[in-house]
């Protein structure tokens, strides 16, 4: 039903106006206040970062109070800026150890209190690896590329230009001090069942978790979405939301999977009466 009333209000009102309809529904149902919602919905471009960064596919019941957030693997940051653009989170910690990224991105989130730049690669235990830089820095991972996946991805993007040693932390260690973890952002590039998989006090503590989820292997002895999907089950969580799939005119390559803890999900269920 909601999705024939937003398709009928679609042909009745004028674009404009049932856009900026839309979008001030999706922040009130994020949490925020109707106020604050309608200044939002006013900047279609601060909703399209929103939901590029996957924070309207969060239930309610996660956005509407946000404590310590995680963004590993954090690239340019642009994910910290959508989270900082629309919510409050009491401290967020930005993971990234790709050295053409590290200084960018303290420069870019200096101003920001609540945010601390931790120069490591998320891993499945601490230690140094060795990080295989690739042309375009959004692919360079501890995984090494696999060759027979280059001819997906744009030219010139996915060969491997460098190699250099880096700083490792696991999950457990980068949030011992945590009380809660609201958001675990995890796009590190076919390393995130490595890190899930030797995680245990740390998921305990953290409600829900934005992955990147692949459907063709990228790099050696990556995982795909079915691996992955049953360790999050595993580890006590449950689907949620999947985005829509990226690909480039053939196959399906990946899409971000929010999964969510199962007491949380178990709560929304509605009530048939």
């Amino acid at each position: 039903m909601g999705q024939f009333l937003k398709t009928l209000a679609r042909q009745l009102l004028p674009h404009g106006i049932c856009e900026y309809s839309f979008r001030r529904h999706d922040y009130i149902r994020m949490g925020l206040g109707r106020s604050e919602a309608s200044w939002l919905a006013l900047s279609p471009r601060q909703y399209q970062c929103v939901c590029d960064a996957r924070l309207h596919l969060l239930p309610r019941e996660i956005t509407s109070s946000l404590r310590t957030c995680v963004d590993a693997g954090a690239n340019e940051g642009t994910w910290t800026d959508a989270l900082l653009s629309v919510f409050r989170p009491e401290r967020v910690m930005v993971v990234e150890c790709e050295p053409r990224l590290v200084d960018p991105l303290r420069t870019r989130l200096n101003s920001f209190p609540c945010v601390e730049v931790i120069d490591a690669a998320l891993a499945e235990s601490d230690g140094m690896a060795t990080f295989h830089q690739l042309r375009h820095p959004a692919g360079s991972s501890l995984l090494k590329p696999r060759t027979d996946i280059v001819r997906e991805f744009a030219v010139n993007s996915w060969d491997v230009i460098g190699e250099v040693s880096v700083k490792k932390i696991s999950y457990d260690r980068l949030v011992a001090k945590e009380a809660e973890v609201s958001i675990l952002k995890l796009d590190i590039q076919g390393a995130e069942m490595g890190v899930l998989s030797n995680s245990t006090e740390g998921l305990q503590r953290t409600k829900s978790v934005i992955v990147e989820v692949t459907f063709t292997p990228h790099y050696e002895n990556d995982s795909g979405f079915a691996e992955l999907h049953r360790l999050m089950a595993q580890k006590g969580f449950g689907l949620y939301r999947l985005s829509s799939p990226y690909d480039r005119g053939a196959r399906a390559l990946y899409a971000d999977a929010v999964y969510v803890r199962e007491g949380i999900l178990q709560k929304l269920i509605p009530v048939n009466v």
